[in-house]
């Protein structure tokens, strides 16, 4: 591809034949030096470029990049919907009914939720990452998350144990 040069062997194919020597050829290759380092710093720059141009916002792609940089071996963070339980409703409160929600000869139970859990939080997303991760790393995944969600979409981190 045109990105991918040998600055040592280019120096070498465009010496004259009759000065293709050991020691000419190390003063070309000391003269590229500088310019071989730039190419190098290029060449790294484009790659992460083309990494965050192949990510989008979209969740699969958001956990796979998390994963990539912050838990390449375990792959433990993962993403999760901003609101923790659905909301079930027995009944209004215009309705001004008395709460009967079983007898005592029913085996289910019932169990409420507090207005925290089953509100909507605001939250449109929930990132859930490893303890060890969180303590060390959190503005570096802020930092990430931020890159790559959408305008206006919140979030939050949560430690996973």
């Amino acid at each position: 591809m045109w990105y991918k040069i040998d600055w040592n062997i280019l120096a070498l194919d465009n010496l004259p034949t009759m000065l293709r020597k050991p020691s000419v050829s190390a003063l070309a290759q000391i003269l590229l030096k500088p310019l071989n380092s730039l190419y190098y710093k290029w060449y790294n720059w484009r790659i992460d470029n083309i990494y965050k141009l192949e990510h989008t916002n979209q969740i699969c792609y958001l956990r796979g990049s998390l994963n990539d940089k912050f838990d390449p071996v375990e792959r433990r963070i993962y993403i999760g919907d901003g609101l923790l339980f659905d909301t079930q409703y027995i009944f209004t409160e215009a309705e001004e009914q008395d709460v009967w929600l079983g007898t005592e000869a029913e085996e289910e139970m019932v169990w409420l939720r507090t207005e925290a859990e089953t509100a909507d939080t605001g939250l449109d997303f929930i990132v859930y990452v490893p303890e060890t991760i969180y303590n060390t790393q959190l503005n570096g995944l802020r930092a990430h998350i931020e890159l790559y969600k959408a305008g206006g979409k919140r979030y939050n981190i949560i430690i996973d144990e």
